[in-house]
């Protein structure tokens, strides 16, 4: 288990997107073939199509015909609508963030919103979920092939090619979003990003079940000593069917099924909370609000209320405070250790720093 201040060089952004010899993201013309293929499919026919403050389109489909279950491990699988196993001390108020775009428009009941899709520390204990508050910036980048943001990380933490992996957080992206805006973003993989998994929904796998809150949404981003916005992220998995479920701001918002993992999912052996920028040129961008820790909250971006499960649908308890931290650019960005603030707010870290030459 640790925190992580992290630069990358080869992050997945896209399955279908190669990174060439002078980092430029390009795609072949049989790829571009295959993407509108897969476009298609992905855009299902909508009952309702609503567009956010952030030129966002969101269309509202059939909670059975969703995407995600065109998934051929899917083809049977019947769409959880509530969970039995969800823990009782989790059954709090949720924080602020009204549906899509914070206007508080949902999708008819039977639908669901998914979103339009364009071209484009090691643990010794099994770790059944995990829920942090992440304080939102909006990173100014330098280049539209850049990535930077906050994730909480979960896997097993096995070999290269077995690895199974869950994250999520918040990401301005490129790459994948198009636009410059603060994005809710989760990925999944079965192993370790080889054949299997996708951002959001751009590849079957995520049951989406809210339906008012979708991943890839928009968030506004905190000020610089003003002003503060926060999204509470919840993973755990289901103690009746053994699915990983995603709460966002107290809302259910969907859930991977086992079955997306081959039985090969059953814990998580590795957990990480942290920022994480992709760059393929120099110079970096900012990472968090783009200011050292060494400012303090307001100032420097953190993640607080770090709490985990050791037990499947049991209490979520305060980490560990003897975490290992790594930061690979500390001329770049930088990390602090976990304090203890509150029985609230539990343990907190800061994190982040302006980039540059790195």
């Amino acid at each position: 288990m640790g925190i992580k201040a992290i630069t990358s060089c080869c992050f997945v952004l896209f399955l279908l997107i190669i990174v060439d010899v002078d980092g430029a993201w390009t795609i072949s013309k049989e790829e571009d073939m295959e993407l509108e293929k897969q476009l298609k499919i992905l855009n299902k026919p909508a009952v309702k199509t609503i567009r956010t403050d952030s030129g966002q389109i969101f269309d509202c489909v059939d909670i059975h015909k969703q995407p995600s279950l065109d998934h051929p491990l899917l083809k049977n699988h019947k769409v959880q609508m509530t969970f039995d196993g969800f823990p009782e001390s989790m059954k709090d108020r949720p924080l602020e963030g009204k549906g899509l775009s914070g206007f508080g428009v949902g999708c008819p009941i039977g639908t669901v919103p998914i979103r339009r899709s364009a071209k484009l520390a090691a643990n010794d204990k099994p770790i059944y979920g995990v829920t942090s508050i992440l304080n939102v910036y909006k990173p100014t980048l330098l280049s539209p092939d850049q990535v930077s943001g906050s994730i909480i990380y979960l896997s097993t933490g096995f070999g290269d090619d077995s690895k199974s992996v869950v994250s999520v957080g918040w990401a301005v992206m490129p790459p994948v979003y198009r636009d410059n805006f603060t994005h809710l973003f989760a990925y999944w993989t079965a192993d370790n990003s080889k054949t299997t998994g996708c951002y959001d929904i751009l590849c079957p796998g995520f049951v989406q079940q809210s339906q008012e809150f979708a991943l890839g949404r928009t968030f506004p981003g905190s000020n610089y000593n003003g002003s503060q916005i926060h999204i509470k992220v919840l993973v755990s998995k289901d103690s009746k069917s053994g699915d990983w479920y995603l709460r966002v701001n107290g809302a259910s918002v969907g859930y991977w099924p086992k079955e997306l993992f081959r039985g090969a999912f059953e814990v998580a052996k590795e957990v990480n909370w942290g920022g994480e920028i992709f760059s393929p040129r120099q110079p970096c961008p900012p990472m968090g609000s783009g200011h050292f820790e060494s400012e303090g909250t307001g100032r420097a971006c953190y993640i607080s209320g770090m709490r985990y499960q050791t037990a499947a649908g049991g209490y979520f308890e305060d980490i560990d405070p003897e975490l290992q931290a790594l930061v690979d650019r500390p001329h770049c960005y930088n990390v602090s250790m976990p304090s203890y603030l509150s029985e609230i707010t539990g343990y907190i870290f800061l994190f982040g720093g302006p980039g540059g030459q790195c």
